[in-house]
């Protein structure tokens, strides 16, 4: 209900501020996977808030489960069952801000399109984009890095007792940045004068037409491609794992 309460005062705030298609389909999708990337972890890293408490966390951790069915039920509420319940809340506020808007907005009720047909705003397919060319696949990748970044927050979830949103915030940061330091900075000293790409590097020379590319084996560029959209999920939860099998309070 907070979700659906905060995504209808964006919407009417949008349409009282923007005189001119205030629900572009761009928007709703920026609102949509926006508010997923946020509230997602959130709801993610109070899945094991038990345990940062002595009386309720000992009172988990004698719940008669294995620790892999307490990982898998959290795995289905975190990503699963969240994911469907926050697609259907966003559907819910869409369909009555698209409604109301095509009555009530200027905009809509007395523009027409370029065929004369009444130019009107439509609800969007959060699993595909029109803004994007159909092989790119656009809302497939976010939905995979939710899942990533779901995982994620469970792991936070078990490592950290207090904050642990914030806490799982700063140290993916923390993490982001020394890997781009030590990708961009550190191993370009060790490199001639280029350009780094995931799976190419290109040498500059005298002129742009001289310049050079080297790339990796085409299987090796799927495999990166594979760990990089599976791999640090499927880590996330090994390790969720093993750090709740060995939890004390």
């Amino acid at each position: 209900m907070a979700y659906i309460s905060l995504v209808f005062v964006w919407f009417a705030f949008i349409m009282l501020t923007d005189e001119s298609n205030p629900l572009a389909e761009g928007l709703q999708e920026v609102t949509f996977f926006f508010s997923l990337f946020l509230v997602g972890p959130f709801f993610a890293s109070q899945i094991f808030s038990d345990l940062g408490s002595k009386t309720k966390g000992t009172s988990y951790l004698m719940v008669p489960a294995s620790t892999l069915e307490k990982l898998l039920c959290s795995l289905l509420y975190a990503i699963v069952l969240f994911f469907i319940v926050i697609v259907l809340a966003f559907y819910i506020v869409d369909f009555i801000a698209v409604l109301i808007a095509n009555t009530f907005h200027p905009s809509y009720s007395s523009a027409t399109a370029g065929d004369g047909e009444p130019f009107r705003a439509h609800m969007i397919n959060v699993f595909k984009s029109r803004n994007f060319p159909s092989n790119a696949s656009l809302s497939y990748y976010f939905i995979v890095v939710f899942a990533a970044l779901q995982s994620a927050a469970l792991l936070g979830s078990v490592y950290f007792e207090k904050f642990s949103y914030i806490k799982t915030v700063i140290s993916l940061t923390l993490v982001w940045l020394v890997f781009g330091f030590l990708t961009f900075n550190v191993l370009s000293l060790f490199m001639p004068r280029g350009e780094f790409g995931i799976i190419q590097y290109e040498f500059y020379g005298s002129e742009r037409s001289d310049n050079k590319i080297v790339e990796l084996p085409f299987w090796i560029q799927q495999l990166i491609e594979y760990l990089l959209l599976y791999g640090f999920t499927v880590i996330f939860w090994i390790t969720t794992y093993f750090r709740l099998k060995e939890k004390e309070v």
